[in-house]
């Protein structure tokens, strides 16, 4: 394939140009790991003290893809292990790795923190240009995390979400760029902000909203919580932690409702 052919080539040469040199770096670096990121992952691994890191969130990174920061935390905090699980890097190398369960993902400022961290090292053991960056963004998010109420950090947690998401997809941007995401802070860090109040039900309410205490939460029981299963705390759950016994709605689950009315 002749790329110099493409309609994008020389506006991608002269744009290429006018990086700043840490985002030029990278896009040299992306290019090198491009034709065969599983083996530079291994190339990675097999090297001494490479950071602890879940392999497949090593191959977003080559990549430069989005990082799953509850991923992240799992293979830091386990609970248990599933049944051993293999990754093959090319037609002759295979990885047998055990994998574990996951404890529910990030909830918290301290998760985010412990997770970012790990990040950090991963990316700076990479793109060690990338390092006062991202550093620099981790501490932002704790100065949010800080100035939000702690019912509030779920926003702040999606909002990191969405802009790591939008700077995979546009290479040229640092995380540092915080005018680029404004709009995403005003969704998600913002009381107005469609991240932060999702549209919520109207049935059974003649149309009026279902929101609850400004997260996006919904007065709708949570049936998972009734049952046991659910992983997430009252602040983060779409749904409100109390009986889903018809008529009900006290602040316990379902099966140890006194009232013995109709399920």
């Amino acid at each position: 394939v002749d790329s110099s052919k493409f309609p994008w080539s020389q506006r991608r040469t002269s744009g290429l140009a006018s990086l700043p040199e840490d985002i030029r770096q990278t896009y040299q670096q992306l290019d090198n790991f491009a034709p065969d990121p599983k083996s530079d992952v291994y190339d990675i691994l097999s090297t001494p003290g490479c950071p602890p890191f879940l392999l497949s969130e090593w191959l977003n990174i080559v990549r430069w893809k989005y990082v799953d920061l509850g991923k992240v935390l799992d293979s830091a905090h386990t609970t248990e292990l599933d049944p051993k699980k293999t990754h093959v890097i090319d037609d002759e190398i295979e990885l047998a790795l055990r994998v574990s369960k996951s404890s529910g993902g990030v909830k918290s400022s301290s998760d985010h923190n412990i997770a970012f961290t790990m990040y950090i090292e991963a990316v700076a053991f990479v793109f060690p240009q990338r390092r006062e960056e991202f550093t620099q963004y981790n501490t932002y998010l704790s100065r949010l995390f800080h100035a939000m109420e702690i019912h509030l950090h779920p926003r702040i947690i999606e909002y990191d979400r969405s802009v790591r998401n939008q700077m995979a997809m546009q290479r040229n941007l640092r995380l540092t760029d915080y005018s680029e995401f404004e709009h995403l802070r005003t969704a998600f860090l913002t009381s107005f902000g469609v991240g932060s109040n999702p549209a919520s039900s109207s049935s059974n309410t003649g149309g009026r909203s279902n929101r609850r205490d400004g997260i996006g939460g919904r007065n709708d029981p949570c049936h998972k919580w009734n049952r046991g299963t659910c992983q997430k705390s009252e602040a983060e759950c779409r749904f409100s932690h109390c009986c889903d016994r018809r008529g009900c709605r006290g602040a316990h689950r379902k099966s140890e409702c006194p009232n013995k009315g109709p399920a």
